[in-house]
């Protein structure tokens, strides 16, 4: 066996194990009912039955086939399972990015090495539905840089396409690879072959899902549709000052040296670089997006290639630099992985602190001791949790919702000037702060508890609605049962639960 292959062997080992982390995506709860609806019930888990704010809201679950992928691994082999599948996802990911470039063996492991630094925000939490669409993107840049020489392979292109647009929203990216391939790469080469009717058909075989074209209209509502995300959630605000110039210094510089020194025909496809620095400075979500495109392209185009021919030529250094990246890297992997893994997934205690925002996994198991009912007004980040725990009872919100249009209800007549069109994460917060900067009780709150019918209150300690309620709860109706570090839980004294 040669070095370079050695070493690619091992680096793959440990971009395996590197990745065998837990699965502490907060929507996971959701993902894992949903996953169980679509199996036992026969249905896509797209009306909303969780929540009572906007309960019966019909969306496109986009995610469904990654729901029904994941659930029975979690039911079969629990959080071992979904770390298992993780690893498999990430791993192949890479494997498809690394195969799209031929050479550089070396230069990709670092290149690999990067885009997870850069992306870490996504890859942190474990499995989620966002790796679904990394995999079939790098699946599809993997067949799209291969057609021009094995164009057999464009039956495979439709394909992904397919299950790219059920499993995950993201099947647009794909489309903008298409174009850009399409209008260098693979038409002009491939001309008047079958190849090319296949490569078409990708686009709308994209539309064979149960939601149609409505998977576009979600996808554009979250970036253009009136709510910005970036004011509500994590993953949507743009990178770190430091991130976002790299993004913009790197990019220009790669452009500005194409302009002076490649043809006309690289420099239109390294425009491909553009939407995704777009995306990429947009929100954090998209950077390692951004990251694996630029490095494709650094060294896939012709003009680049001759840059670096020089450095090709030392081939012993660089087969010695990828054994000694790829041993580094799997002794890293197997030193900070393996052990904490292990006992994260080791106890359900430990598996519950482990997540992002630690969820209340002791009030959880008080509610389940009291065989509470009724309607639970909850901390935004939980509500995947106990949809996922607290099967019998229905929330407030969830991750699913930020995007959702006209939370108003129909029977809610009087607030419908003031609530249409905002998220429904927005008249959460609205309904969790209760005070307002001045000190005085925000109105409406009480109101919207009423209306919704809500019988408990599971909240963080110390937030505007906890410091109003815990001198004298019974002054507004409710009591506390239950207290801990981690959440509050109010019952609504009338309440029969």
């Amino acid at each position: 066996m040669k070095k370079s292959d050695f070493a690619e062997l091992v680096f793959f080992l440990a971009l395996f194990v590197f990745f065998l982390l837990p699965a502490t995506d907060p929507d996971l709860g959701w993902h894992l009912r949903c996953g169980e609806e679509i199996l036992t019930k026969h249905t896509f888990c797209n009306v909303n039955t969780f929540s009572v704010l906007l309960f019966g809201y019909k969306w496109p679950n986009h995610f469904w086939l990654y729901q029904a992928i994941i659930y029975p691994i979690q039911s079969a082999f629990g959080r071992w399972g979904l770390s298992f599948f993780n690893a498999i996802v990430v791993t192949l990911a890479f494997f498809f990015f690394y195969q799209s470039i031929k050479n550089f063996t070396w230069e990709k492991m670092l290149a690999i090495l990067a885009i997870i630094f850069f992306g870490w925000g996504v890859f942190s939490f474990g499995i989620r539905g966002q790796l679904m669409g990394f995999l079939f993107f790098n699946l599809l840049l993997f067949l799209l840089a291969k057609l021009p020489q094995k164009p057999k392979l464009a039956i495979f292109i439709p394909l992904t396409m397919l299950i790219w647009a059920n499993t995950h929203g993201s099947v647009i990216i794909g489309l903008i690879l298409l174009v850009f391939f399409c209008a260098k790469e693979v038409c002009g080469k491939l001309q008047k072959t079958p190849s090319v009717i296949i490569l078409l058909s990708s686009v709308p075989i994209t539309l064979i899902n149960p939601f149609g074209f409505a998977i576009y209209q979600e996808a554009w509502q979250h970036v253009f549709g009136g709510i910005d995300l970036s004011k509500l959630i994590a993953e949507w605000v743009p990178p770190n000052p430091q991130t976002y110039w790299l993004i913009i210094i790197s990019g220009g510089v790669f452009l500005l040296y194409l302009l002076i020194s490649a043809a006309a025909e690289e420099i239109i496809f390294a425009l491909l670089l553009l939407p995704f620095a777009f995306l990429a400075v947009s929100a954090r979500r998209h950077v390692h997006f951004y990251f694996l495109i630029l490095f494709y392209l650094f060294f896939s185009l012709p003009t680049i290639k001759k840059l670096l021919s020089a450095w090709q030529k030392q081939k012993v250094l660089r087969e010695y630099l990828a054994l000694l990246t790829a041993f580094l890297f799997l002794g890293v992997s197997v030193f900070l992985r393996i052990d904490k893994t292990y006992r994260t997934n080791e106890t359900w205690e430990s598996y519950c602190r482990a997540s992002p925002v630690t969820v209340p996994y002791q009030a959880v198991e008080f509610l389940k001791k009291q065989n509470a009912s009724g309607n639970i007004f909850n901390r935004y980040e939980w509500g995947g949790f106990l949809i996922w725990q607290l099967p019998s009872q229905k929330i407030f919100v969830d991750g699913r919702m930020p995007a959702w249009r006209d939370a108003t209800r129909s029977s809610d007549e009087h607030r419908s000037e003031g609530w249409a069109k905002k998220s429904p994460y927005t008249i959460y917060l609205e309904t969790l702060q209760t005070r307002q900067a001045g000190g005085q009780a925000q109105d409406g709150w009480e109101q919207t508890l009423e209306e919704y019918h809500i019988d408990w209150i599971l909240i963080s300690p110390g937030t505007f609605m906890d410091l109003l309620l815990e001198p004298d709860p019974t002054k507004f109706g409710w009591q506390e049962v239950y207290r801990d570090k981690i959440s509050v839980v109010y019952q609504r004294r009338e309440s029969k639960s």
